[in-house]
């Protein structure tokens, strides 16, 4: 019997990946004939709107592994049921459950694997974003030329490069007081991020200005303790939830917990982040026994488009009922888990039908 698991669980992981790749393709393909549309505007090019989806395609993979999972074991089952093999074990006495054992264990390895491609997928979406944001932005990317400019109030700071991990290096930060003159004006070769409130300038150069322009003398030092004068918790870029980390979205939640509308959209991002095992699964178990009980005329071909539409509507099924669990004030892990677990339901009263 194990020979004959590690069979089934060989032939799952090849339709795994053949179902994995064509979506995969079939969804850049659509991505890159959207960014098409914007291909020439600014200093977007071809060559950007490439980098564009391949930066984006791991992100998209990890969204769409519980439609993988589904018809990847729908697939699979499907190919064994047109060559009688499936009609043979079951002959030999494995119950439609011990199948839906097998497609669930896959489905946990694969769901394992996309957690290892969610740590480098977020990163790269986000590389994306800025990507496509700074090339089609008029200037183009401040960061290759004078840097970036942050404006809170009357002060003014430019940065001009990210180095060492992320290091600000050569910051400049010029005052104006409320009648437009120039207060004061200081330069520092790097800084030292300490956290999101504090910094450290590194060989500080600073002057200040008398009301009439009179400059005083210029003040050296090595360090000297700064505090951005912006607040951090406001969004310099308006980036995509998809393109951050779950470690971003659970820090992005607590610094926004006053702002409702903003903390809930990233609040469901993040437990769609958290659910998307329990719903990889829970779709593969669904398909293991629709592959069985379905006994439809037209071929092979037309029972995968059936499944196919039946992912379509249990993904439609589940956004609904996470809207209405919205709009009803639940909250918002409930409205992540309880369609995942309808699902899981579903599936087992399936599989029940098969015993």
């Amino acid at each position: 019997m194990n020979r004959v698991y590690r069979y089934l669980a060989r032939e799952l992981a090849k339709s795994y990946a053949l179902i994995g790749i064509a979506m995969v393709v079939l969804f850049d393909l659509l991505a890159f004939l959207n960014e098409s549309q914007d291909i020439g505007e600014q200093q977007y090019t071809t060559l950007d709107a490439l980098i564009v989806v391949a930066y984006s395609t791991p992100a998209l993979f990890v969204d769409l592994s519980p439609f993988v999972g589904m018809l990847a074991t729908l697939n699979a089952y499907e190919r064994l049921n047109a060559t009688s093999e499936l009609i043979a074990l079951r002959g030999a006495g494995m119950s439609g459950g011990r199948l839906a054992a097998v497609a669930s264990v896959v489905a946990m390895l694969f769901m394992c694997f996309v957690a290892g491609v969610e740590y480098v997928a977020r990163p790269l979406r986000l590389d994306a974003a800025l990507l496509r944001m700074h090339q089609t932005a008029a200037a183009g990317n401040l960061l290759r030329g004078s840097g970036f400019w942050i404006r809170s109030g009357q002060t003014f700071v430019n940065v001009s490069e990210l180095a060492e991990s992320e290091k600000p290096t050569e910051i400049r930060i010029v005052t104006f007081g409320a009648d437009a003159h120039l207060e004061s004006y200081t330069r520092a070769t790097s800084a030292e991020v300490v956290d999101a409130t504090h910094w450290r300038l590194e060989n500080v150069w600073s002057k200040q200005y008398a009301d009439d322009g009179t400059p005083a003398a210029p003040n050296a030092a090595q360090t000297q303790a700064w505090q951005p004068p912006w607040d951090a918790s406001i969004r310099l870029y308006d980036l995509p939830v998809a393109s951050f980390t779950i470690r971003d979205l659970m820090a992005r939640i607590a610094h926004r917990a006053n702002e409702s509308v903003g903390a809930q959209t990233e609040a469901i991002e993040l437990w769609k982040r958290l659910t998307l095992p329990l719903a990889g699964i829970a779709y593969a178990l669904l398909a293991a026994p629709f592959a069985l009980l379905t006994n439809v005329r037209g071929g092979r071909a037309l029972r995968l488009a059936i499944g196919a539409v039946l992912a379509l509507l249990v993904y439609v099924g589940q956004q609904v009922l996470s809207n209405a669990g919205i709009l009803a004030g639940l909250p918002v892990p409930a409205t992540a888990i309880v369609p995942t677990l309808l699902v899981f339901v579903l599936a087992f009263i399936a599989i029940r039908r098969l015993a």
